[in-house]
């Protein structure tokens, strides 16, 4: 993977010993600038004359996100400099962004801003709203299917919407110049092997930011108001899919994982139960057990509201990690006793 673009110990420090994460600048003028910036300009009619909507200038954006990132930590700021990296950089922006949310996140959780208030129970709402828009659609997931996932000097680029389309997974209007699957092969036969594992190695690397972010989020604020990033982490999914197997085409099969430099695996080692889940879904730990768990309440409350599944699978999330006496407790407190009496009696005849 290309050297790091982007100095994320640089916003790892105290901006100030006695206000680590600096000022809340949300009413400040360059923030509002910030925030206007990001939408770009929408079509305008003047007269007889339109004009055209432009697009967000994302060298700009970057630009700002990095100043105000000098005096401030908030979330808000962090997820438009996320949007300016992957505009600018693709798939190792998104890398170096999510690595810079989670391990931020981690370190000042309690500093962060927007702060939580105390006067409000330090209701997270504000902050997991934030960071669901990691999967809205239209800033964040569309954005990443039209990022570069393999290039040809002769054929072009091509994105993973090129390949649904190409696939016939994706339709599109007659007007759209729709390339061939055959093209797209084409141009991964042609591609830098090194590029594409590259780019497999920055989807791998922000799964596990991703997946670390979820779970560190999770402990903070319990797991019925974590944020779930499934839309996000299943693009991922598709990526690592596709790109693995164009490099098992070209005769790859044993893919480097990326390079981690020995502090940031000391910082992600450090933080409590901070588990790291497979990008392949695999359950490998009771927290992921806890987060399948609430992808499925999540589904039944909102498409079988009147389901009774999800009554049965919050009290099973009560259970994970209880030894046998307290799940019981838990589950039928009058049988306590009578269990208590055969497992000592068991104890004895052995």
């Amino acid at each position: 993977m290309s050297a790091l673009s982007i100095d994320i110990e640089k916003y790892l420090q105290d901006i100030d010993p006695d206000n680590v994460c600096g000022d809340d600048l949300e009413y400040d003028p360059a923030f509002i600038a910030l925030e206007q910036a990001i939408i770009g300009k929408p079509e305008q009619e003047i007269g007889d004359t339109i004009q055209e909507a432009e697009p967000p200038d994302w060298k700009e954006i970057k630009k700002s996100a990095e100043a105000l990132l000098d005096r401030t930590r908030d979330l808000r700021v962090l997820v438009y400099y996320l949007r300016s990296l992957i505009a600018l950089e693709g798939l190792t922006g998104l890398s170096e962004g999510l690595k810079l949310i989670d391990t931020l996140i981690a370190k000042h959780w309690d500093a962060v801003y927007p702060r939580l208030d105390p006067d409000d129970d330090n209701d997270p709402t504000e902050r997991v709203n934030i960071l669901m828009a990691l999967c809205d659609h239209e800033t964040m997931l569309r954005p990443l299917q039209l990022v570069s996932l393999v290039e040809s000097k002769a054929l072009g680029r091509f994105c993973f919407r090129d390949f649904m389309i190409a696939a016939e997974k994706m339709t599109v209007s007659e007007d759209d110049n729709a390339p061939k699957l055959g093209t797209i092969e084409a141009a991964v036969q042609d591609s830098d092997i090194a590029a594409l594992q590259s780019n497999l190695a920055s989807i791998v690397a922000s799964a596990e930011s991703l997946n670390s972010l979820e779970d560190f989020v999770t402990q903070q604020v319990g797991i019925n108001n974590a944020p779930n990033f499934e839309a996000l982490r299943h693009l991922l999914k598709e990526f690592e899919h596709l790109l693995s197997g164009w490099l098992e085409s070209r005769g790859v099969d044993d893919i480097d994982a990326p390079q981690v430099d020995p502090e940031s695996q000391d910082e992600m080692a450090s933080r409590p139960q901070a588990t790291k889940k497979s990008i392949s879904g695999a359950i490998n730990n009771s927290q992921d057990v806890l987060n399948a768990l609430k992808l499925i309440c999540d589904y039944y409350k909102k498409n079988e509201p009147s389901s009774p599944v999800p009554l049965l699978l919050e009290r099973a999330q009560r259970l994970v990690g209880k030894s046998f006496m307290d799940a019981l407790m838990d589950i039928a407190p009058d049988g306590v006793s009578q269990a208590s009496i055969i497992m000592g009696a068991k104890s004895e005849d052995e």
